[in-house]
């Protein structure tokens, strides 16, 4: 019997915005749990595009950058919109975090109530995820990050990811 996996594993390709300071991260870059089964998600097609969930009860979505600096502080903003039909992030909360080293940091945010939405309708989340990346010669420096909602077991869909963002702090 031949064994298929259902998860999708993203490129891990980060592209530089500025030198060291910025880093912009599309969604075909990331890993999405489910992503490979079309019933849950619609995938980035190129680089640039979207990854749009259609619905899922365990809300998994992972990525890192291996660009970032020893010993430096980032930000990491998390680019999303919600389709017209969207359903379960009102009364859901979606948690994000940020890991360096053995250092990690998670925000709990209600997409609807608590992020900064743009002009464009799109959200950028967190407010205020920002780390400082490890400079331990022993562990890895690499910035991961991921959004999840795999507790409650409640459907949700209409989540479009567009991209993570994570900028170099003062």
């Amino acid at each position: 019997m031949e064994y298929s996996n259902s998860h999708y594993e993203g490129n891990h390709i980060s592209e530089e915005l500025e030198k060291g300071t910025v880093f912009k991260i599309y969604p075909a870059a990331f890993n999405i749990v489910w992503g490979k089964d079309e019933r849950y998600w619609k995938l980035p097609q190129e680089k640039e595009d979207p990854a749009t969930l259609v619905q899922v009860s365990w809300l998994e979505v992972t990525g890192w950058c291996d660009k970032v600096e020893k010993g430096t502080k980032y930000e990491v903003k998390f680019k999303v919109k919600l389709t017209p039909d969207s359903f379960g992030f009102n009364e859901l909360p979606l948690y994000f975090m940020v890991k360096s080293g053995s250092k990690n940091l998670w925000k709990k945010i209600y997409l609807t109530k608590d992020a900064n939405v743009e002009s464009n309708g799109s959200y950028l989340v967190p407010n205020n995820l920002t780390i400082t990346t490890t400079d331990s010669p022993h562990e890895d420096s690499k910035l991961c990050f991921g959004l999840y909602e795999v507790w409650s077991g409640k459907w949700k869909g209409g989540l479009i990811i567009q991209e993570v963002i994570i900028q170099k702090k003062d």
